[in-house]
């Protein structure tokens, strides 16, 4: 598969599986690349990931012909346009909850005329193997933006988020949608509220062309996500990895 084919084939109606990188470790995330993932997804946001280490790792995963992808942080316009550049086949930007965020996010990830993003591709056009200006024309529709729902705010703007042009996907953040569903009270991606929730944004996506995301804490909730119909689902860190393959190795070596 060639990197580029990230959005061909969500397109095409494949659902995609991403391991989730939150060390900023290039061999890491090269590891993981030659693994079956369809994606990686480098977490500047909650990982250790900065400018730096993003164009790092995006070679050596694109060394392997895996998709990658970029969490950005959020409000920075400079690690969305820096992750594009070096070739990334989309971003998620966290805490998108109001039309002015979508817009904010459709700005800085497309070019004119859907967006305003800075030209300097250097990277991302000899990956993508064109001139340019066929780059140019074209770039939009090389990634996807995945707007996160993440809040019970994002979920009474999900229709006008969904309907700004340039934003591709939502990807939702279990966890946070929970916190913020209950006040502060749980964490807990199985509740009813979350569940609910969940079916707003499956039924706005489908509205709306865009494709459904998320973000799974076990295998288990990621099959159910993908039976309920979501798209591009994460299925673990490379933290979470090497803390569950340390203690199992451990208690067999124990005995």
């Amino acid at each position: 598969m060639s990197a580029t084919d990230f959005r061909q084939r969500l397109q095409a109606g494949e659902t995609l599986y991403t391991a989730w990188c939150l060390l900023a470790e290039p061999n890491a995330a090269e590891m993981l690349g030659r693994q079956e993932w369809d994606a990686i997804v480098l977490d500047c946001q909650h990982g250790y990931i900065d400018h730096l280490d993003v164009l790092r790792m995006v070679t050596a995963v694109h060394g392997t012909d895996t998709s990658v992808l970029v969490r950005s942080i959020p409000n920075d316009e400079g690690i969305i346009g820096k992750a594009l550049d070096a070739g990334v086949q989309g971003i998620i930007a966290p805490m998108i909850n109001t039309v002015e965020d979508a817009r904010w996010f459709a700005q800085a990830s497309n070019y004119p005329p859907v967006g305003q993003r800075s030209w300097g591709p250097g990277r991302a056009m000899a990956m993508a193997g064109l001139g340019k200006q066929d780059f140019l024309h074209g770039a939009n529709d090389l990634s996807v933006a995945w707007a996160m729902v993440e809040t019970a705010d994002a979920l009474d703007n999900i229709d006008a988020i969904c309907g700004v042009e340039g934003i591709n996907g939502l990807f939702v953040g279990p966890n946070d949608l929970c916190v913020s569903l209950t006040n502060g009270e749980h964490v807990d991606p199985t509740r009813d509220e979350v569940k609910r929730a969940l079916d707003v944004v499956l039924e706005a996506a489908a509205r709306h062309g865009v494709f459904p995301g998320i973000f799974a804490n076990t295998p288990e909730l990621g099959r159910e996500f993908a039976s309920r119909g979501f798209v591009f689902i994460s299925g673990g860190s490379d933290t979470g990895m090497l803390t569950s393959g340390s203690a199992s190795l451990l208690s067999q070596l124990k005995g």
